[in-house]
């Protein structure tokens, strides 16, 4: 309560908060008390004319620059830690996932794999190029135009 009896004069309490500090203040006597020695000590300091100071202070930045300048090379090796990484992780994904690169059209049945099923066993063919057509969509993320609202 003692920090709300503050805040309130400092002007900083809702309405919501100055009725429950008010009813408090009805039931709580030392609270009371608090509140009159600190509104007398708030209105004595805002009211005292100001100090003039006999030199100036003065504050140096010598520290925040020194630290200024080890941040710039921590976050540049930051940056190159995280995107080798991030290639290594990418590299080692990509090939436990597919055995082959994916072809520019993939889904699509091209002359080359047209080919393969004809020189091959067609149905044993067709049955594996489905499957690597199928592998290859599951992996990337629908699209849809317009804005649609999760």
């Amino acid at each position: 309560m003692r920090a709300s009896i503050s805040d309130e004069l400092d002007g900083e309490l809702s309405d919501f908060e100055s009725i429950l500090l008010r009813g408090h203040l009805v039931r709580c006597g030392s609270c009371r008390a608090f509140k009159r020695d600190s509104a007398a000590f708030t209105h004595a300091l805002r009211t005292a004319p100001l100090e003039r100071m006999s030199q100036p202070i003065l504050v140096s930045r010598g520290r925040r620059v020194a630290r200024w300048r080890l941040q710039v090379p921590g976050a540049a090796a930051l940056a190159v830690v995280m995107v080798a990484t991030g290639g290594l992780f990418a590299s080692l994904q990509s090939g436990s996932v597919l055995r082959q690169p994916p072809s520019a059209h993939a889904g699509v049945l091209d002359e080359t794999d047209l080919h393969q099923i004809q020189r091959s066993n067609g149905a044993a063919a067709l049955a594996q190029l489905k499957v690597r057509r199928d592998a290859l969509t599951a992996t990337k993320i629908p699209r849809s135009t317009g804005f649609q609202n999760p």
